[in-house]
């Protein structure tokens, strides 16, 4: 690959695979793909998968064309087929992720219109942290702390990240963030919550009309009292997806 094109990899917010009948005789490809999946590791981004006249069951098995592509592959790379294990890894990795299947007889501009759409919301909804490029042991607290919070179930769930000053709990917290926020129908990181806390819960009713109004995109509310505010959160956001991360001085809940 060229250092232009790896370069406008890494720089993406998002990655578009367009998986189609032919898509795995290209090494070309293949080695796009697993770049691609090593930057959604380490820089948490969107990779959104399009199996165009493809079953996802066949990219992640390779079977059918991709069966027949990677027999030729297996030939070929017999001197190097670690190459080729990352291949079909990535394959399967990505066909994992959820994605769009387009099918015969759908009309593609009405599919591509509904892709782009959905990628404008999320880029117009979601706010990136700042994180170090390479922190050590990241990846491994992110995945945790997805397990824990079981985003794909449909419970309510609360997680805790406790620990001294400095170890990085504001760094995870961050990082979880940038990595899990798009699958919700909303998304919100207050941070200083103790200290933005004022006297006389002048600062709480600060906090809860940021709340309400970045996440449900409308004109700020006036909340008048704490106690109020807490009613009017519970019902406007009680029957949505969201995703709430409190920064506290001592505690990140």
């Amino acid at each position: 690959m060229s250092p232009a094109l790896l370069k406008a990899i890494e720089e993406s917010r998002f990655s578009l695979i367009v998986f189609s009948e032919n898509y795995a005789s290209s090494r070309w490809c293949l080695d796009e793909l697993v770049k691609i999946l090593q930057c959604k590791e380490r820089k948490q981004q969107i990779v959104l998968p399009i199996f165009h006249k493809v079953d996802p069951s066949h990219v992640r098995n390779q079977t059918k064309s991709y069966g027949d592509a990677f027999a030729e592959h297996n030939c070929r790379y017999k001197d190097n087929m670690e190459k080729v294990l990352k291949w079909r890894n990535a394959l399967r990795e990505a066909a994992n992720l959820s994605g769009h299947i387009f099918k015969d007889g759908e009309y593609e501009a009405t599919f591509i219109n509904d892709i782009v759409e959905g990628i404008l919301i999320q880029l117009m909804n979601r706010t990136y942290w700042n994180v170090a490029k390479f922190p050590v042991g990241i990846q491994s607290c992110i995945q945790g702390v997805e397990k824990l919070l079981d985003v794909g179930g449909k419970g309510r769930h609360m997680v805790g990240i406790w620990g001294t000053s400095g170890i990085g709990k504001t760094t995870i917290a961050k990082a979880v963030y940038n990595a899990i926020a798009h699958k919700f129908e909303g998304s919100r990181f207050l941070v200083d919550v103790r200290e933005n806390s004022t006297p006389h819960n002048e600062g709480l009713i600060q906090l809860q009309e940021t709340l309400l109004h970045e996440i449900l995109g409308a004109k700020r509310l006036k909340i008048v009292s704490a106690d109020k505010g807490m009613n009017v959160i519970q019902k406007q956001l009680s029957h949505k997806r969201i995703l709430l991360i409190l920064g506290w001085s001592w505690l990140v809940w």
